[in-house]
This record gives structure tokens, C-alpha cells and sequence, in this order.
């Protein structure tokens, strides 16, 4: 269901892809029909995705339920969403599992009672022991009528920040993200760093500051982050909401309590921003589809209608229609400079990330040697590794935003290639960043010490061990002299060799206490590594195959057009006067629907085409 002003201008698009589609199975254009079919499927999508992120325990979960008035989501004092959660319209409450089924294979959808939502489903009894890979959930809440979808995300803090990259990876299909930060204190440092990547890879975003009911202070917290932000160069707003009194405000229908709650500012956001589809990449992508189709087929229809008029001139227009024929031709083989530059291209790309993660791993390594040999791990190893783990946390995320935007600069690189040889109008693929292998799983986190904090009783007992062996060394050498045992000399010499004794144990002890927290840091490091660069190089690998596969498909296409367009002008020389005029009735409304289909497709798109000829 599309909104009543309809922004995207559906029906409007949909009819050019009908029209079109009409004439290129006249044509015979199987490839075509089929890319636009996939347009029309993508365009009639009502589905506007909305991600809701941010650290652990921030609210997100209370917050969707309260903004939907519907418990979609679970809740509760340990870390609930677990797992992402699809919240979007029906008539019926109603949930569901998504389970791999193996590699290649779909995954299945699996009903669950609606009750289960509360449950850890990571482990559901539906699923067989099968991967859960999300979970959907239908509500019959007005806010979602308008075609709004809900992602839930787990949250990106904790041991080795499991959830960053996978929550991340939803952002490229996301039409908005709502970041989410409690007002117990101000943004803490890798929630800067999370919002500085979410927005670099959806700039349709607000950040959300929850929970203004149990912290009297918040206003000043409030001010504080908006300062953080700007200094940090980031403009997305900043709204302050409660979701406790957003759900006592619809419980005793409380129209004065709703709007201290602050939420209808985060539902004007919804419609003015996200609903109005002021960032649209599905309709621009989908707007240059339809174009491209109507270029290829206007091609095809122009070249039989100049034959039919003019006979004289068909020779030179065969003749250039075999030149461009063999050029599209030579883009399809090994050899030309479109795979040269993709093949060149995702070489370095993949050089590049890799030194990129490597460079920012042995940074943060060589920083936290620096910060053990400085103090006594055995006291500050939990500071250690929360700092670690979000630092490699952060790394990981930098490189992979960094990757996704090297991976789309790439596309309109081999794009260009394409237009300087004049062969096609190219719409630029998308990069899909979940295809990229976005979601790492979860890692283990940082190895605990095994040495142990330094007693009271051990130290007086490495300190009498040294003093005995002085006292009783110096004691025998005075007895010579007439002196007893104990003596001012022998027992000044054993306080002298305790203390030397106690110093030597403390130092060889903290040089292996630090060398085993140092092994682990890079124990753990190296794990770290191990799978972000094979996830790196396996989304890289993905990136170059679907951009072959893209850009072959437009080379075929083309090939294909001017191949129909010589046989158009052969079919031509050979109608008979009667058929020709009959032909050329057709043929005149086919070339003005086409025309009046491009024509539609450039005005109803809000921007020029990323890449044109």
C-alpha cells in the first residue's frame, strides 16, 4: 500500500513498465520483459525499511513496542533482541521464524505462536536445531498500514561487539535508521563511532535519546551529545522521548502525556522524512531501468521505420549498426576494458582492505602492549579488554564502511567504461551489502588471565624466604667472630636480601603476568583476524560477481538490440507497399509510446542518472 499522495508515483511507473514491457515482447525480447518485470516487482514493493539501532541496553525494544502500541519485540533487564526482527502490517498479529535450510538452498519460514516473541528464538524448538536467521512479526498497528517495516537490531556493544558488522550490513538497503542512546550519560566512544558509520552509509537518520523519565538530568545529557555531534561534523537531529510515558500515555488515553513522551516528533519524522521517500534509490534505480529498456527497444523500432521511409539510406545505416554491433561484441570479450578495469579494480580493492584491517589490528595491538606494560594487568584486565574489543570493534566497522564505499566507486568506474564506448545507458548496480557477508557471527571474546592478583601473604612470605637465607648466611660468618646468630649485622643483611629477594619476585612475576596478557591480546587479535579477512576477501569475491554479471548483462543486451535493429532493417527492404504502410502506422505508435516512456522516466527522476551517454 503506497501513501495516498503517492510520492514514488507507482501507478505512473508502473504503467511506463507496462507499455514498455508490451513492445518488447512484440519484439521478442525475452531479457528485456524479464528486467522489467523484476522493475515492476521492485517498485510495487510498498515496504519502507526503517532499522532501529544502537548500543546494548539503550531501549530499542521498548521503544518499537511503544511506538507501535503492540509487543513485537521482547523486553527485559539482559540483552532480548538476539536476533533481527522484521516487524511490518497485518490484519493479524501473527510470527515467524526464517531458518537456513543448507547452503544454496531458500530459507524457510516457520510459524511460531505470537506469545514466543518473548522467548531467546536463537535456539527455538520449531527450527529443527536449523540456523534462525531472523525473525518476522505482523501487527495490526495504524503506524505500519503506510507500508513502514521495522528491523530490530541486536545490539552492537558487548564481548567483541557480535552484532556490529551484521547490523551495519542492513544499513545499504535501509530507506532510514533510527539510532537509539539512552540519557543515563553522554555518548560514549564507540557510540560516536557506530553513528559516524551508520550515517555515512544511510544519511535518512535521527538519534533518539530514551529513557528522559529516569534520568532528571537529561537535558543536559541531550545538550552535550548535540554538541559531540557537531564537533564530530554529524547532522543528524537529536529527539528526546520516553517510552514509559508514550505507553501510559495510550493506556489512559492521555493526548497531553503523549506529547510529553515526545513521540509524535519521532512519528513526524516517519512521515515528513522517510515516508515522503526524499532518498529513494529503489525508484531512481528502478526509473533507469525502465529508460534503459526504452533506449534498447526505441533503437530497435527507429532502425525499422528509417529503412521502411528510406530505402536509399539503409545501407549506411546497416553499416553503422554493424560497427556498434562489433564493439558491443568486443565489450564481451576477456579482453576489453571493462573487465580489465573490474579485475584491476577488486585486486587493489582487496590489497587495499586487507593492508587497511591489518594496518588498524597492529595499531591497536602495539597501543594495548603499551597500556600492559605500563600497569599490573591482574588488576585492570576487564578496562583492557572492554577497551580492546571496542577498538577492534571499531576497526572492523571502519573497514567495512570503507570497503562499501570503495565497492560502489568501483561500480561507476567500470560504469564509465561503459559510457565513454557509447554503448548503453548504465544503471548502476546495487552493492548489497548483506550479499557482502556482512554478519560475522559471533566472536569469542578476550581470555582471561590465569595469573591472579598478588596477596598479602605471598609477599611477606617471598620476603621472609629472602631474609632467612641472609640472616642464617651472615649468622654463621659473625659466629666465627664470637657473635651469636642473631646479630645487628646478620639480621640488617637478611632485611637487605628480603628486599632484593621481594623485588626480583615482584619483577619476574609482573614480566610474566604481562607476557601472558600481551599472548592473549594477540591470541585474541588473531582470531579477530582469521575471520574478518576471509569474510572480507568472501564479500570482495561477491562484489567482482556481481558486477560481471551486471555489466555482461548489459553487454549482451546491447548486443542483442543491434542485432534485432539489422534485422529490423533486413525485415523492412523486404514489405510489400500495403504491409509497408500498415508497418509504419505501427511502428510510428511504438516509437511515440517509447519516446513518451523516457521522457516520463527522466522527469520523474528527481536527479541526473549517476552514469549516462
Amino acid at each position: 500500500m503506497t501513501q495516498p499522495n503517492d510520492p514514488r508515483k507507482v501507478k505512473v511507473i508502473v504503467e511506463l513498465i507496462d507499455h514498455s514491457t508490451r513492445i518488447a515482447e512484440a519484439y521478442e525480447r525475452g531479457d528485456l520483459v524479464e528486467r522489467l518485470a523484476r522493475a515492476k516487482e521492485r517498485i510495487s514493493d510498498p515496504q519502507v525499511r526503517v532499522v532501529i539501532a544502537g548500543q546494548l541496553k539503550q531501549g530499542k525494544s521498548q521503544l518499537l513496542n511503544s511506538l507501535l502500541n503492540v509487543p513485537v519485540a521482547r523486553v527485559g533487564d539482559d540483552e532480548t533482541t538476539t536476533l533481527a526482527t522484521v516487524v511490518t502490517y497485518g490484519e493479524q498479529a501473527s510470527a515467524r521464524l526464517v531458518v537456513a535450510r543448507g547452503e544454496g538452498a531458500e530459507p524457510e519460514v516457520v510459524e511460531i505462536p505470537m506469545a514466543d516473541v518473548r522467548n531467546d528464538l536463537r535456539r527455538a524448538p520449531q527450527a529443527g536445531g536449523r540456523d534462525v536467521l531472523r525473525v518476522e512479526v505482523s501487527a495490526p498497528s495504524p503506524l505500519l498500514k503506510n507500508g513502514l517495516a521495522f528491523v530490530d537490531t541486536p545490539g552492537v556493544g558487548g564481548h567483541g561487539q557480535p552484532h556490529l558488522s551484521a547490523t551495519l550490513g542492513l544499513l545499504p538497503d535501509a530507506d532510514a535508521v533510527l539510532m537509539v542512546s539512552d540519557t543515563s550519560q553522554e555518548f560514549t566512544e564507540p557510540e560516536m563511532t557506530f553513528i559516524r558509520q551508520a550515517i555515512e552509509i544511510c544519511p535518512v537518520a535521527t538519534i533518539l535519546a530514551t529513557k528522559t523519565d529516569l534520568y532528571p538530568h537529561w537535558r543536559e545529557i541531550v545538550a552535550a551529545n548535540v554538541e559531540h555531534l557537531r564537533r564530530a561534523g554529524v547532522t543528524a537531529p537529536v529527539t528526546p522521548v520516553s517510552s514509559v510515558l508514550r505507553s501510559h500515555a495510550i493506556a489512559m488515553n492521555d493526548k497531553e502525556l503523549n506529547e510529553e513522551s515526545n513521540f509524535p516528533a519521532i512519528v513526524k519524522f516517519l512521515s515528513e522524512r522517510v515516508l515522503s521517500r526524499e532518498d529513494d534509490r529503489i525508484r531512481d534505480q528502478v526509473l533507469a531501468e525502465v529508460r534503459s529498456a526504452a533506449e534498447h527497444l526505441t533503437m530497435t523500432v527507429e532502425t525499422e521505420l528509417a529503412s521502411i521511409n528510406d530505402p536509399e539510406a539503409r545501407d549506411a545505416l546497416n553499416a553503422d549498426l554493424e560497427r556498434r554491433k562489433q564493439e558491443a561484441q568486443d565489450a564481451l570479450q576477456h579482453t576489453a576494458l571493462w573487465q580489465q578495469v573490474l579485475n584491476d579494480g577488486i585486486n587493489d580493492l582487496t590489497s587495499d582492505v586487507d593492508h587497511d584491517l591489518r594496518a588498524r589490528f597492529r595499531a591497536i595491538t602495539q597501543h594495548t602492549e603499551q597500556q600492559i606494560d605500563t600497569t599490573d594487568p591482574t588488576h585492570h584486565w576487564a578496562e583492557i579488554g572492554a577497551e580492546l574489543e571496542n577498538a577492534i570493534a571499531t576497526a572492523v566497522g571502519d573497514n567495512f564502511v570503507w570497503a562499501y564505499q570503495r565497492a560502489e566507486a568501483l561500480a561507476q568506474e567500470v560504469g564509465r567504461t561503459f559510457s565513454e564506448a557509447g554503448l548503453d545507458a548504465v544503471k548502476m548496480p546495487q552493492i548489497n551489502a548483506r550479499d557482502m557477508g556482512a554478519g560475522f557471527g559471533e566472536m569469542k571474546s578476550l581470555s582471561r588471565l590465569e595469573a591472579k592478583p598478588i596477596g598479602k601473604g605471598h609477599k611477606v612470605v617471598t620476603g621472609m624466604r629472602g631474609s632467612y637465607g641472609g640472616v642464617l648466611m651472615f649468622g654463621m660468618l659473625t659466629s666465627f667472630a664470637g657473635l651469636g646468630m642473631f646479630n645487628p649485622l646478620s639480621l640488617g643483611a637478611g632485611l637487605l636480601l628480603g628486599r632484593k629477594a621481594y623485588k626480583e619476585d615482584m619483577e619476574n612475576r609482573m614480566l610474566r603476568v604481562r607476557n601472558e596478557a600481551k599472548t592473549n591480546v594477540r591470541r585474541f587479535v588473531d582470531d579477530v583476524s582469521f575471520v574478518v579477512s576471509k569474510e572480507s576477501r568472501d564479500r570482495l569475491k561477491g562484489v567482482q560477481r556481481q558486477l560481471r554479471d551486471h555489466y555482461r548483462d548489459i553487454a549482451n543486451q546491447t548486443t542483442r538490440s543491434l542485432n534485432e535493429s539489422l534485422q529490423a532493417s533486413l525485415t523492412a527492404a523486404k514489405l510489400e507497399m500495403d504491409e509497408r504502410d500498415t508497418r509504419v502506422r505501427e511502428l510510428e505508435r511504438r516509437l511515440n509510446i517509447l519516446r513518451q516512456v523516457t521522457e516520463h522516466a527522466v522527469n520523474l527522476s528527481p536527479r541526473p542518472e549517476p552514469v549516462a551517454t
